[in-house]
C-alpha cells in the first residue's frame, strides 16, 4: 500500500475547542520562531474542511492574510507529525506549516 501526504486525512476524535487551543500555540509559536505577528484571528466555520480540521482566518500584521485548517487533537500529536494542517490550502506538518506563513520572497533586491 502506498501512502501520498500521510496525515492529510480525516482527523478522527477531533474537536473544534482542541483547534482553537492549537490555533494559539501556532500564534505563539509563528511570534516566537519567525518574528511573525499576527493581528488579528477570525474562525470561518463556512470554510472548514470537514472531517477534524477547522478553518481560522489569520490578520497578519503586515495586512496579508493567512487561512489555517487546524486540527482538532492535541497539539503534541500534530507537532510529531500525526496529522497535517493546511496553509492556505496546502497541507503541511507543524514545522513547515509555520514558515507557509512567512511573506511571499518577491526578489526585491534593493
Amino acid at each position: 500500500m502506498t501512502f501520498i501526504n500521510p496525515g492529510s486525512g480525516p482527523v478522527e476524535g477531533a474537536t473544534e475547542q482542541q483547534a482553537a487551543e492549537n490555533i494559539q500555540a501556532f500564534i505563539a509559536e509563528l511570534a516566537k520562531e519567525h518574528g511573525l505577528a499576527v493581528a488579528s484571528i477570525d474562525r470561518t466555520p463556512l470554510a472548514d474542511y470537514g472531517e477534524g480540521r477547522f478553518a481560522f482566518d489569520l490578520g497578519m500584521a503586515d495586512g496579508r492574510h493567512v487561512e489555517v485548517q487546524m486540527p482538532g487533537l492535541p497539539v503534541d500529536r500534530i507537532r510529531a507529525g500525526w496529522t497535517r494542517l493546511y496553509v492556505n490550502g496546502s497541507s503541511w506538518y507543524w514545522d513547515f506549516a509555520l514558515r507557509q506563513c512567512q511573506a511571499p520572497d518577491r526578489g526585491d533586491r534593493s
